[in-house]
């Protein structure tokens, strides 16, 4: 990997050496790159054991392409897919993007206003959903008037509803298919995690996801697990590359604690992509010593924030272990910084990636940052996406076409990052700005604690007081007093919990692993008012 290069007043960029191929369609790209692994086991579902090749996928994306050029798909027309995590969201998403689409994803997880909310800002002419999905929203799918054609992955037995099966099993010409590869410049869009506000719509160019594959590689020739939701960008581009490159990746569409660790076992999978919930859960979990775990070498974790602690114990645990972060954003197409096995530094989340270039500013004037001085993060590059639907790029560019990403973080002087918070989360207490993820990390130090989330709760004389929802581990006896002490041991005075500890079940979060901050204030609202 190419060294991190300092630019000219504290920018940082990676040297690259990307090539992109005359038709600029990442849908062809991928099958030109995963032809030459014909006969490797490419897609295994860890759930039913069903698994396909690459050679199985790419005839499967041509004759789904074909299929759906005969059903009128055309040039710039817009294909959504609502599904949990299976082979047929792969397939559906590449086979799109060469009949000429571009492709939206929509997690099948979300409310009926969500699902709504997200599909107008799009318009989808086209949706793909799995059965789970379309019995969840069946309601809601009558709303959508701008929808012409529904495909249900698997058999449909409904004559309005398209059988994936036939799609996929339909014997097709391909002597002319390159005169139906469209060449459009969006090839998806992607929804903003929606953690300070409803979700916006990303557009994701062909070129993005074509830089994006031929950056460095985590973890080059090893298998991998992911449970990540393959329509947020964490899990998608992660699978995508793995692909690419012709590695085999095992899909999970929930998290089921004994069925995951059993398919590490099963499978010897030898990388994870987790978001920080599930390696926190690791590092406490006392399943993990019943199982064969010694394949595992590398946890790439991204989303949010891990706490060094964590990561320490799961090392320890795990000795052949190494876990590795990144930080990313769904605007960058992934990754901005990621650490490697040959280059870590504790507490960092690394160093720039190749095709992107930081730079920290101040927050009000604006001006380029030095060493170990916080400010907010702007990023521009090849991998920086083309802006969001429907929003003029002067609100969330800066006059030098930067990307501002409202996370604030600082830098060493070798160029090693290191993640303070979001602008919009910060608490401010008094005169001082207070990190809920450096607090959330000390909660996790706690024996009694399982997962953590941290607010400011609004004061009229302090402005917000830090403010802790705390979940138990099984059987642990612990009140609200001792976790405020064990605290208030650990942190500067400003910095300790004045708004007290609420005791949940669960923490909620994005699929990606970050934690909906603007829940838990509607959470503490609601109390507020019992």
């Amino acid at each position: 990997m190419l060294p991190a290069a300092k630019g000219a007043q504290g920018i940082f960029y990676r040297k690259h050496n990307f090539s992109f191929p005359a038709h600029m369609n990442y849908g062809i790209y991928f099958i030109e790159r995963i032809l030459n692994f014909k006969e490797k086991r490419a897609l295994v579902n860890g759930a039913t054991g069903e698994e396909l090749t690459f050679g199985q996928i790419v005839r499967e994306v041509l004759s789904v392409a074909a299929s759906l050029v005969g059903l009128g798909i055309r040039k710039g027309d817009l294909v959504a897919v609502v599904s949990e995590n299976r082979s047929e969201v792969l397939t559906t998403i590449i086979a799109a993007m060469c009949a000429g689409a571009s492709v939206t994803l929509i997690n099948s997880a979300y409310t009926a206003g969500e699902l709504l909310h997200t599909t107008n800002i799009t318009n989808p002419k086209y949706m793909f959903l799995s059965p789970t999905a379309y019995k969840k929203h069946h309601e809601t799918l009558k709303k959508l008037t701008f929808v012409s054609k529904f495909c249900l992955f698997g058999d449909s037995s409904s004559k309005e509803i398209i059988s994936y099966n036939d799609l996929a099993n339909k014997e097709a010409d391909f002597t002319n298919f390159c005169d139906y590869y469209g060449r459009v410049e969006v090839a998806l869009v992607l929804y903003s995690s929606g953690t300070t506000g409803l979700p916006k719509g990303a557009k994701v160019t062909h070129a993005n996801l074509i830089a994006v594959s031929q950056q460095h590689d985590f973890c080059p020739d090893k298998s991998a697990l992911t449970l990540s939701p393959l329509c947020n960008t964490f899990g998608l581009i992660i699978t995508l590359k793995t692909l690419v490159n012709g590695k085999m990746v095992i899909l999970l569409s929930r998290f089921k604690e004994k069925q995951f660790l059993e398919t590490i076992q099963k499978y010897k999978v030898q990388s994870l992509m987790a978001a920080p919930p599930l390696v926190v859960l690791m590092s406490k979990s006392s399943l993990v010593d019943n199982f064969d775990l010694r394949s595992v070498e590398i946890i790439y974790s991204g989303g949010a924030p891990l706490d060094e602690s964590v990561i320490k114990e799961l090392e320890k645990r795990l000795p052949n272990l190494r876990v590795l972060q990144g930080y990313g954003s769904t605007e960058t197409t992934g990754p901005i910084t990621e650490e490697t096995v040959a280059d870590r530094r504790q507490g960092s989340i690394g160093k720039a990636v190749q095709g992107i270039v930081i730079k920290v500013v101040d927050i009000e004037s604006r001006n380029v940052l030095g060493p170990g001085e916080p400010g907010e993060v702007c990023v521009n590059g090849v991998i920086l996406f083309d802006g969001y639907i429907g929003k003029p790029k002067s609100e969330y560019f800066d006059d030098d076409g930067f990307y501002r990403t409202g996370d604030i973080a600082y830098y060493d002087q070798d160029g090693y990052f290191f993640i303070i918070g979001r602008l919009k989360e910060l608490i401010k207490y008094k005169a001082w700005q207070v990190s809920p993820a450096e607090i959330e990390g000390v909660l996790l130090k706690h024996p009694a604690v399982k997962d953590a989330g941290v607010i400011g709760a609004p004061d009229p004389l302090a402005g917000e007081l830090p403010t802790a929802f705390v979940v138990k581990q099984p059987g642990a006896e612990v009140t609200e007093n001792d976790i405020i002490e064990f605290v208030s041991l650990e942190v500067s005075p400003w910095k300790r919990l004045r708004g007290g500890v609420r005791f949940v079940s669960e923490i909620p979060k994005t699929g990606s692993g970050k934690i909906l901050r603007r829940v838990l204030r509607d959470m503490l609202k609601a109390k507020s008012k019992i």
